[in-house]
């Protein structure tokens, strides 16, 4: 439900904040007063496109806010869905704004929002139907939705599985055209043969590049290392002078004297004793390592040539040896699935075909649940017509079966009338009356309503074209749509307007130098002002406002009659 409307530097209203209510809203004014504004308003907040004349003459930018409440829960997890934080009031507030540059500033619940993600919350909670909109009725593409609303808890699971084999189908498709390659297919199994066979007579291991760079790294400065372990033993042990394992020789012989004079010194003996035989340990080490180390030129030729190798593979099959590997692995499942494709096509068509005969009986499901719903529909709303004083109509849904399916099923569906007698059903686009058309799209209105998790319904002046009895009986039915549903309804006619639950008032006023738009929600003695206003014209008499109590009166009857 739309509770709350502000506006903000939108044409010729400079602020205004309209708090609507649950029933049956009605925006009333004279001509040019600006009813068009406020509609204007409510459809650039939920999405519709603006310009520059958007904004109020002399201001910088434009801003309108829409404050909705929630009461499907359905609705709710769906809005989540989107992102949507949902309150414990079950409120959402949209904030719009467009300045001069054309720039758009969209919120929900004040995060920052797409307005796309705006029209998608929005098509869920408002639907705007004016008199310049019925193209959603008129365009035959349409009607298809509009019956599969009707009936959307029987067609749920049947949708869902017959997306699931298209998803399905769609797949066996591809699989087909990826393995109908002609002369490609040729060309492509060479060219995988041509990859395994290279990496395959590289014969590589898994960790053989870290190998040969650490060997490499050692012949490539075996002369230094050389060098530095020959330089090392002379220190340690073969110095012309006394090396290192001497002079702690030495040393021991004087410990050993010392600790035979003071026997608590023993320790030390032992203790570099044991440093004596470490050093004799790590230089027999050096020995060997020195031994092992000699320059091989050939076998760094062989080394450098296989990490030469390795990098080519790299770069065309993987970033280390194991996804080298791990290509060929995979090229090698390719190449089976390739060699075998054409018995892969041939099981592939065949179970194309499995998927078709599935299709096709989901389609034929879906067919016949909305052949079922159709008649039922065209039963209520041709009541409907007949309270709106179409008493001749015959309402028919045209259900024709395509030669292409989709996600819908392969119905083509039509809405067709026939509004005198002795005529034959007709397109709805061959309807030449507007009033006609406002009664059918209110009729569909009221029959989908039931099944609608839309809350709110709006209705732009639809009731042009009619007048007298019929107005009355639009009115009557509005009010009857209004038990279930939130209408917000800009009317000149009054036989609707004494219908309403609310009523607001659209002014337009000028000075000296500013025309200004108000809107003001009217009390009971200025609403009878107003629908006498609407009933004799700019001069209010005391006729008009005897006639104007009176059509309250009746309405709040009916009103009542309507509860029962």
């Amino acid at each position: 439900m739309l509770q709350q409307l502000y506006i903000k530097n939108v044409a010729l209203i400079n602020e205004a904040l309209i708090e609507f209510d649950k029933g049956l809203n009605i925006l009333s004014g004279e001509t040019g007063a600006g009813k068009s504004i406020v509609i204007g308003s409510l459809a650039f907040v939920l999405g519709a496109r603006a310009t520059k004349d958007f904004i109020k003459k002399g201001e910088d930018y434009a801003m309108v806010e829409a404050l909705l409440t929630l009461k499907s829960e359905t609705i709710k997890n769906e809005i989540r869905e989107l992102g949507v934080d949902i309150d414990e009031d079950s409120c959402v507030l949209i904030a719009r704004t467009f300045n001069k540059s054309g720039r758009n500033t969209c919120k929900v619940n004040g995060r920052p929002a797409t307005l796309g993600m705006i029209k998608e919350i929005c098509e869920k909670l408002i639907d705007i139907h004016g008199q310049h909109e019925h193209q959603s009725l008129l365009n035959p593409a349409k009607h298809i939705l509009l019956l599969d609303r009707f009936c959307e808890n029987e067609l749920l699971e049947p949708k869902r599985n017959l997306a699931n084999l298209i998803k399905e189908y769609k797949k066996v498709l591809k699989q087909i055209s990826d393995l109908s390659m002609g002369k490609d297919r040729e060309d492509l199994i060479d060219f995988f043969n041509y990859q395994i066979t290279e990496i395959e007579n590289a014969k590589l291991s898994k960790d053989e590049e870290d190998t040969l760079l650490e060997e490499r790294k050692i012949l490539s400065q075996a002369e230094k290392l050389k060098s530095l372990y020959t330089e090392s033993i002379s220190l340690l042990y073969s110095s012309d002078d006394l090396s290192a394992l001497d002079k702690i020789g030495i040393a021991l012989n004087n410990i050993q004297t010392i600790t035979s004079i003071d026997g608590e010194k023993a320790y030390i003996y032992d203790e570099l004793q044991d440093v004596y035989a470490k050093l004799e340990e790590i230089i027999r080490d050096i020995k060997k390592y020195d031994d092992s180390i000699e320059y091989n030129d050939h076998r760094l030729n062989e080394i450098e040539n296989r990490l030469d190798l390795i990098q080519k593979l790299k770069r065309k099959y993987g970033s280390n040896i194991s996804e080298i590997l791990s290509f060929k692995e995979e090229t090698k499942i390719k190449l089976h699935n390739l060699i075998n494709s054409e018995e892969k096509i041939l099981k592939l068509y065949s179970k194309k075909e499995n998927i078709e005969k599935q299709i096709k009986q989901s389609c034929i499901n879906i067919s016949n649940i909305r052949k079922q719903q159709a008649s039922y529909l065209e039963e209520n709303i041709e009541k409907h017509l007949f309270d709106l004083g179409m008493q001749s109509s015959k309402f028919k849904i045209d259900i024709k079966q395509k030669d292409t399916f989709n996600q819908n099923g392969f119905d083509k569906v039509e809405f067709l009338i026939r509004t005198n007698l002795g005529e034959d059903v007709k397109p709805l686009s061959k309807i030449a009356s507007g009033g006609e058309m406002s009664r059918v799209m209110l009729s569909l209105k009221a029959v989908l309503s039931f099944v609608d998790t839309i809350d709110t319904f709006i209705f732009d002046e639809i009731d042009s074209g009619i007048s007298g009895r019929t107005a009355q009986m639009v009115a009557e039915k509005m009010s009857l749509l209004s038990r279930n549903n939130q209408i917000i309804c800009i009317t000149h006619l009054p036989q609707i307007a004494a219908m309403g639950d609310q009523h607001f008032l659209i002014n337009k006023l000028s000075d000296d130098k500013n025309t200004m738009t108000s809107i003001e929600r009217l009390k009971d003695s200025e609403i009878v002002n107003e629908i006498a206003r609407m009933t004799g014209g700019a001069t209010i008499t005391d006729f008009t406002l005897a006639s104007a109590n009176e059509m309250l009166e009746q309405a709040k009857n009916i009103k009542n009659s309507l509860k029962g």
